[in-house]
This record gives C-alpha cells, sequence and structure tokens, in this order.
C-alpha cells in the first residue's frame, strides 16, 4: 500500500479507540509494518478487528495476523480454531470410521492427523488425552501456516526485524548521546532520525519513515 494508505488505516484504528493515544513514533511504527500489505487487505483486517469484542487497540502484529488469515480465506484455505477442527475429526470418525481415512481441506488438520495417525486418534481409548494431544499439535501447524502466509505477505520485508530494532532503540531516542535530558522537540527529532534510518536498512528508503503531518 502507499504511504497515504497505511496512514488512512492508521487514523482508522484511533478513531475506532479513541481512548488510544499513540505517539508518533508508534504511529510511524503502525504504518511503516503495514506498508507490504496491499490496503483492501488490511482495512478488511482492521474492520473485522474492530467489529470484534475488542475493547482495546491491537498491537500491529495482531493486525497482520487478521490480514493473514483474511488473505488464506481469500484464496480458499480459511483457517480454523482447535475446536472446529476437532469438530470436523469426531464428523469424519462418524461418518468413516477408522478404517478409511478421510482428506482434510486445512493444511493444518492434515498434518495434524498425519503426525498422530488416524487409527490412533480414532482408537485411542484415552480419548481427553488424545485430543489434549491434537489441540496441541494443530495449534502449532496452524500458527505455522499463518506466519507463513505473514511472511509472504510481507514479500521478504523485515519488519520484524524493524520492530525488534525500534524497541531496542527506545532508551537512545529519549535521551541525548551523553544521557543527558533532551525537550520535547528535541526528542521528537531523533526519534524520526532512529526511525528513518531502521526503515531504511530494513525496507529500503522509500520514505515511509517520514513523520506524520499535523
Amino acid at each position: 500500500m502507499t504511504e497515504v494508505e497505511a496512514k488512512r488505516i492508521t487514523t482508522l484504528l484511533v478513531a475506532a479507540y479513541p481512548a488510544w493515544k499513540p505517539s508518533e513514533a508508534t504511529m510511524q511504527l503502525y504504518e511503516r509494518v503495514l506498508r507490504p500489505l496491499s490496503a483492501a487487505l488490511a482495512e478488511q483486517a482492521v474492520l473485522e478487528i474492530i467489529r470484534s469484542a475488542r475493547e482495546f487497540a491491537p498491537p500491529v502484529g495482531v493486525i497482520c495476523e487478521r490480514a493473514a488469515r483474511c488473505a488464506l480465506g481469500r484464496s480458499g484455505e480459511n483457517t480454523l480454531g482447535a475446536e472446529e477442527a476437532w469438530a470436523e475429526i469426531s464428523a469424519a470418525i462418524r461418518s468413516r470410521g477408522w478404517y478409511r481415512a478421510p482428506e482434510f481441506h486445512n493444511p493444518a488438520l492434515a498434518r495434524t492427523v498425519a503426525a498422530m495417525g488416524w487409527g490412533e486418534i480414532c482408537t485411542n481409548p484415552n480419548v481427553e488425552a488424545t485430543r489434549a494431544h491434537f489441540f496441541r499439535l494443530f495449534a502449532a501447524f496452524e500458527e505455522h501456516r499463518v506466519g507463513r502466509r505473514i511472511e509472504e505477505l510481507s514479500g521478504g520485508n523485515q519488519c520484524a526485524q524493524l520492530a525488534e530494532h525500534w524497541t531496542t532503540a527506545l532508551p537512545a531516542i529519549t535521551r541525548g548521546a551523553r544521557g543527558a535530558s533532551l525537550n520535547p522537540q528535541q526528542e521528537k527529532s531523533n526519534g524520526r532520525r532512529h526511525f528513518r534510518a531502521m526503515a531504511d536498512s530494513c525496507g529500503g528508503g522509500d520514505g515511509a519513515g517520514r513523520s506524520r503531518k499535523s
């Protein structure tokens, strides 16, 4: 998305969560991390979060995760919760039995069944232990699948590295080179400089690190 579109997404968040008072640095970071996504996908993800019962503004990683799930849904690879996946297993057991292993469309579900063994799932007398083991495996496989999709959507952009470096740099941003206190205008200028440098190292100097217009 463009810089203008990224600003529109963050403005939408601020409007939806009026108690959230993000700093300029926070807004810049959100915009930078969201830039690799398509504007339509990011907006869909943000609107779904806004329509949910979530009380507080989401971390930018939550938006990326929701965008990845939206993208998977658009491609016909809907994500599932562990309870939904187990419900599919239970239905398949009732309809097919243990001797005819079904095919599952959800890749994480298929991997979980392959890892545990269809016969083991169907015949293990300790249903609660089987269910708990299934939940752990499925959650790990589904999380990995969503994570891979986030990487694909970012186009190889080092957004996670940017966020990590930004957090590390915050102490340097709010103090002088020799530990001297900075006034607000100096802090803002120092923050912009640090952000631009790290944005360039993580995604190229495309101007995404420029400060928001007042």
